[in-house]
């Protein structure tokens, strides 16, 4: 039977999630155990030999015992071991969860910079953890095993859980180099730290890899996020298990000639959408006075978790083709086209143009003036 484990990282229970309206940030301080006990649940259902958490189970080095107790709750209801890695979010101190709750039997917590070793009946555990918020010296400088000699993988695979930077520019969270990582002798490095997960990756005869958080909390997280299972057989096998937790969207809908521009947004969401926080930019050419960005967002709300949308519009031509009339808004359109004209105009400065000439253009023609 091959041997598994189950490698996730980097839930930061305890987020704010100040981007959402506050009865729905409360449902995703929630839902970040639900993600939890699915993570555990699909650990059972394939029957790994081990879960890894490496680093920044927390978002803070202190939280309410409320979210330790049921964190350790959500754990002991498993009896598969669990090896967690503090990061520099949740470094291990004296007053930090790893060291004021009950931990149950079958978690392990590395507690210290300096790797311990774990010897299970088909698997070796190796592991760290950060004891500070920065951690410059290299937790893996030095590090070697010497894997037994045998066709394949050896009975007994070795891994570890770490928290750190892969060969970062300013080394402030435990940079982790891919000389150390081929010279470690490891079969399978389980990394936290970076939210998006990357593929797994190969260095001498270590497989490597970054897992991603389990679910997102902004829009610097986008996509459908989860964990990766792991499986030591005559190779290193890693699969990725997306998880059910929110996703965090972001959507381009062009709205030009629509008549109505709900249509065109719900008809550009993707599958699951009402399981997706997304931010959606409406753009092409659209008159000001004929959007109202309120009303769309009150219209969508029932096909999407939440919705922040944007107006990205720009005026339609028919509105510049006044610019240069004899007339009050000729002459104000003509003065800001111009500087539309003007090559070296910024993104940033063109959108306060174009800003600009909605307000004035409604102001000056008696209409109401565009919603944001």
């Amino acid at each position: 039977m091959s041997v598994k484990i189950l490698h996730t990282a980097d839930f930061h229970l305890g987020s704010s999630f100040e981007g959402l309206p506050p009865e729905k940030a409360s449902e995703r301080k929630e839902g970040q155990f639900g993600v939890l006990e699915e993570i555990v649940s699909l650990a059972g259902q394939h029957r790994v030999n081990a879960i890894l958490i490496s680093g920044d189970l927390f978002e803070r080095p202190t939280v309410s015992p409320d979210i330790t107790a049921r964190v350790s709750k959500i754990l002991s209801g498993t009896d598969i071991p669990v090896f967690i890695s503090p990061g520099n979010h949740d470094y291990f101190h004296a007053r930090s969860p790893y060291s004021v709750g009950a931990w149950p039997e079958n978690v392990h917590i590395f507690r210290s910079p300096f790797i311990e070793r774990f010897e299970l009946e088909n698997l070796v555990v190796y592991g760290a953890g950060f004891t500070d918020p920065n951690v410059y010296r290299p937790l893996l400088s030095g590090f070697h095993i010497t894997p037994a000699i045998t066709e394949g993988l050896p009975d007994k695979p070795s891994v570890m859980v770490l928290h750190g930077e892969l060969n970062p520019t300013e080394p402030r969270y435990n940079p982790v180099s891919v000389y150390d990582i081929a010279a470690s002798g490891l079969n399978y490095l389980a990394l936290g730290h970076v939210h998006a997960r990357t593929d797994p990756m190969r260095t001498g005869g270590t497989v490597y890899a970054y897992c991603g958080c389990p679910e997102g909390r902004g829009f610097d997280e986008t996509g459908r996020k989860g964990c990766y299972l792991v499986e030591f057989d005559n190779e290193v096998k890693v699969r990725f298990l997306p998880l059910g937790g929110v996703q965090y969207l972001t959507l381009s809908v062009d709205i030009s000639g629509s008549a109505d521009p709900v249509s065109a947004i719900i008809g550009s969401l993707p599958d699951n959408s009402a399981n997706g926080v997304f931010r959606i930019a409406l753009k092409g050419e659209y008159p000001p006075q004929n959007l109202r960005i309120s009303e769309i967002s009150e219209r969508i709300t029932p096909h999407v978790y939440h919705a922040v949308v944007q107006d990205r519009t720009t005026l339609p031509r028919s509105i510049w083709e006044q610019a240069g009339e004899d007339t009050l808004c000729g002459l104000f359109l003509s003065i800001l086209h111009e500087k539309l004209s003007n090559e070296g105009i910024s993104d940033d400065m063109r959108n306060i143009v174009e800003l600009a000439a909605r307000y004035g253009y409604a102001a000056l023609n008696g209409e109401e003036a565009p919603s944001l």
